[in-house]
């Protein structure tokens, strides 16, 4: 009886070492599974905060360099628009030195000139200089003019020309500007393009 106790003893004890390696094994496998899978998942997620920085890097690369092109550009047109503003006034300044009562007075008796040659017809001109160039214009073409002076050819002034002239053909409603301020825009309008031109190349 005590064999048959021992041996059933034995047997039970030999049962529970081996459901016990049996679920120690099953512990093992399934940490070992869970294991892999954190790590799986890890990597995953590792791989996709790499591609999301990547991706969210090259669109900062982007707007990056978009935002320097921006900001080159708008260098290049306030430094144009400097320049512009610098040479406008540079103009004004030329142009008004260079409108002195002699160069009106000439220019003005070429235009009579050549527009009452041209014009055989009898036109109406009149003459509008500044206030203080009226006089001395006046009197020379006096001394030239006395017969277009005469037949309706007529010498103004006015306040809002500060140098130059204009010259209307009052008959047909024609009128040509050549003030100061006229010719200065005119000459600034003809360097603007050649200045864009330059200012770019040289940022370029």
């Amino acid at each position: 009886m005590s064999e048959e106790l021992q041996s059933l003893l034995e047997r039970i004890e030999k049962d529970g070492v081996a459901k016990a390696d049996a679920q120690a094994e099953a512990i093992v496998t399934a940490a070992q599974t869970k294991a892999a899978q954190l790590v799986k998942d890890a990597e995953a997620k590792a791989a996709e905060l790499l591609a999301t920085a990547e991706i969210e890097s090259q669109a900062f690369e982007v707007r990056s360099s978009k935002a320097l092109d921006q900001a080159a550009r708008d260098v290049i047109l306030s430094v144009e628009r400097e320049v512009a503003a610098i040479f406008a006034r540079i103009a004004g300044t030329e142009v008004a030195q260079a409108l002195d009562n002699e160069t009106v007075r000439t220019s003005v008796a070429t235009l009579i000139e050549s527009y009452t040659k041209a014009d055989a017809s009898g036109s109406r001109l009149a003459i509008t200089l500044s206030d203080a160039q009226r006089a001395d214009v006046t009197a020379y073409l006096s001394g030239k003019f006395q017969s277009e002076l005469a037949n309706g050819l007529t010498i103004e002034s006015s306040s809002a020309i500060a140098s130059g002239f204009k010259v209307a053909v009052t008959d047909k409603e024609v009128e040509h500007d050549f003030t100061g301020e006229a010719v200065a825009e005119a000459l600034g309008t003809l360097l603007r393009a050649d200045l864009a031109a330059i200012v770019k190349g040289a940022a370029a």
